[in-house]
């Protein structure tokens, strides 16, 4: 479903939201780029199952397009330690630290990436702070 008006969402429709219809909506109005008003949905989601790693990814996707940085980290944290073999996951915490300029914390989560395999672009950003470094 992709949602064309900008949304008019209360705290009274989250709340009567099942979880599955919040995670789902959630992912609706992010990608259709309300990234603040998917982090209102997904926020009730990760409340009710902290362990669900599918909502905390999409909690850390909607508060890093929304520039919410400091909630983007604490949802890609706790997606690390949910999933700590995801590269992805590795990759998205170490772009949010880059983000709020915080270069040599990102290139660990980078070089974790990197050696699990994912793509060349963890390495080369490894190799950028390690210049800048050395």
């Amino acid at each position: 479903m992709t949602i064309y008006m900008t949304p008019n969402i209360s705290d009274e429709k989250i709340e009567s939201l099942e979880l599955f219809d919040a995670f789902r909506y959630g992912e609706d109005l992010l990608d259709s780029r309300f990234p603040r008003d998917a982090a209102r949905v997904l926020r009730k989601v990760v409340e009710a199952e902290p362990g669900n790693s599918a909502a905390w990814e999409l909690l850390g996707r909607a508060h890093f397009a929304a520039a919410h940085l400091p909630l983007a980290e604490e949802a890609f944290r706790t997606l690390v330690e949910l999933e700590p073999t995801s590269m992805w996951a590795q990759t998205a915490l170490g772009l949010t630290l880059d983000r709020q300029s915080r270069h040599s914390e990102g290139a660990v989560h980078h070089r974790v990436a990197a050696a699990m395999g994912a793509s060349e672009r963890d390495a080369t950003r490894v190799e950028l702070v390690d210049r800048q470094a050395g």
